[in-house]
């Protein structure tokens, strides 16, 4: 991520916006599909349609990200000398080539570092193959000769950057799994450097549709999006030949379906509660203060029945509490969910101290999918009791990340519409589910550019998909947002979920216990919050979603 933030505040092309013209969205041959309600829709299209990319401004440099390094030249004289690669300047082989030259040798000796310390004596050789020992970075090597009376020579060092891993590439913004037909659809993606040879050459592709695409943090518009499935495909290829690539889909339809979504309410007022917490580098500053920045979360809460526990935003299994496991509580003894039961001030302080981690956890950060997977590790419950303990039945469940960076991957796991079909699954539909984020706000430059994060967009839109809050990472004090998700979390017992997000003007019939509910509702993303708490009882929702 430290590579993206470089060329976030260095690397765009300013005011730049590339036209990537393609085919048309109706074709000469016909229109578009536009079937009436309930028709069906075809199982495979797949339209084309024109786009055009728009590059972010550029920020100013961030002192704390490493440039690509310098390659020094050979040290070479008429007595002696070395070189990796006849002196090319990088690499993406771990096996290099050293070429070699002393006047009269007698021996030599090679070390993997730029001060000859180490390494073996052998016999003199013009040439020969060695494996780098340090990869992804500058590689020094260095060599002492025995001169004609055997005295080690002076050390001759060269250097070379060794990169072999592809571009990184983030989709970090696109359309819902299914969306309106004649809908516009924006995408952000970003390709940076992973490796430090350089980015060669960057294409997107829509559909069949590809052009050239601009490096760094881009914004891509659509035309007005025919009926049928979407696939947006980012390509890269650095300066050594490395390539990444990176796709998502969706689908445009025009038809809809009846839902009907039953759900059963009860007066016990349960509320689970996972956070999700950025331990990486770049977090450092945050993380300085992070049990003072949340002192206030279990008092505005106060009455509920909850339970808290906490992971990382790390995807390694390897890490204590990465890949979705539960941290143990600091101070407490195998203890690795809090409870309403509990102390209120003892827990207030047990909670502020595991959130506050040392900044040590990849730097891959992936808020969504580590709560997808403590959700898997809630289904596969005899190896995960913890997971099991933590979501009870009958309990609204809300997930709390606080990151600096976006979500860092695009599999199914990171995927904002999976993680919430995979609660309703799980749970039958009967798990209310809210994701909060405390992220850099898309568009808060000040954010971004004073403390060296990343726009949020992926949890931007899986906070508003479910109704969460967002508030900003970079704020001395959570005091106030915190307090807001505080009242989101009491507020979910005024709210039902939703199986699929209602069709916009469509009728939306409640009913509790087989009679129309009068209650009055807004609907807000996958819910419908209610003016005032749901009494107990069983409720069915009947509403229209896109097919």
């Amino acid at each position: 991520m430290n590579v993206i933030k470089n060329i976030l505040r260095g690397t765009l092309l300013s005011g730049m916006v590339v036209s990537l013209a393609a085919c048309k969205l109706i074709s000469d041959e016909g229109s578009s599909s536009s079937n009436g309600p309930g028709s069906e829709m075809p199982t495979s299209v797949t339209p084309e349609t024109t786009y055009s990319v728009t590059p972010e401004e550029p920020s100013a440099p961030d002192t704390e990200v490493p440039v690509t390094p310098v390659i020094p030249e050979p040290v070479s004289d008429e007595i002696g000398s070395v070189s990796i690669n006849n002196g090319d300047p990088m690499t993406k082989l771990s096996n290099v080539s050293l070429q070699l030259y002393f006047f009269e040798p007698r021996g030599m000796k090679i070390s993997f570092n730029d001060n000859c310390q180490g390494g073996t004596w052998e016999d003199y050789s013009t040439s020969k193959s060695v494996a780098l020992v340090t990869l992804n970075q500058v590689a020094k090597v260095s060599v002492q000769y025995l001169d004609w009376d055997r005295t080690p020579t002076e050390c001759y060092s060269d250097s070379i950057l060794h990169d072999d891993k592809g571009p990184e590439i983030i989709i970090s913004k696109y359309p819902l799994s299914v969306v309106a037909e004649g809908q516009i659809a924006e995408l952000i993606y970003e390709v940076g450097d992973a490796g430090g040879s350089g980015i060669s050459k960057v294409s997107c592709t829509i559909n069949g549709v590809t052009n050239a695409c601009p490096e760094g943090r881009n914004t891509l518009t659509t035309a007005q999006l025919a009926a049928g499935d979407y696939t947006f495909t980012v390509k890269s290829e650095d300066n050594l030949g490395n390539l990444s690539e990176k796709s998502v889909n969706w689908r445009v339809s025009p038809t809809y379906r009846n839902v009907i979504s039953n759900f059963n309410v009860n007066e016990y007022q349960k509320v689970d509660i996972l956070f999700v917490i950025d331990d990486s580098g770049s977090m450092t500053y945050e993380q300085q203060s992070m049990a003072q920045r949340v002192r206030n979360f279990l008092q505005i809460i106060h009455g509920l029945d909850w339970q808290i526990a906490v992971t990382t935003t790390d995807p390694r299994s390897a890490a204590v509490a990465g890949d979705g496991k539960l941290l143990a509580m600091t101070g407490l003894t195998n203890t690795f969910i809090l409870k309403s039961s509990m102390d209120e001030n003892q827990a207030q302080q047990v909670l502020g101290n595991t959130l506050q981690r040392p900044p040590t956890g990849s730097g891959s950060e992936q808020g969504i999918r580590a709560t997808y997977r403590a959700v898997e590790r809630y289904v596969n419950g005899g190896n995960n009791p913890q997971h099991r303990a933590l979501l009870r039945s009958g309990a609204h469940f809300a997930t709390i990340v606080i990151s600096d960076e976006d979500e860092s991957d695009n599999t199914d796991k990171n995927d904002p519409d999976k993680l919430v079909s995979l609660v309703h699954t799980t749970f039958s539909g009967q798990k209310n589910f809210s994701f909060h984020s405390i992220i850099t706000k898309p568009g808060d430059t000040a954010c971004r550019e004073t403390y060296g994060a990343a726009y949020g967009d992926r949890y931007d839109k899986m906070s508003k998909l479910t109704s969460g809050v967002i508030g900003s990472v970079c704020a001395t004090d959570y005091a106030a947002q915190v307090e807001d998700i505080a009242d989101n979390v009491r507020n979910m017992l005024k709210s039902l979920p939703l199986t699929c997000a209602p069709i916009a003007g469509s009728p939306i019939v409640v009913k509790r216990n087989g009679v129309s509910y009068s209650g009055a509702f807004t609907v807000d993303g996958m819910k419908l919050n209610f003016s005032d708490i749901l009494p107990g009882g069983d409720y069915a929702l009947e509403y229209r979603c896109l097919l």
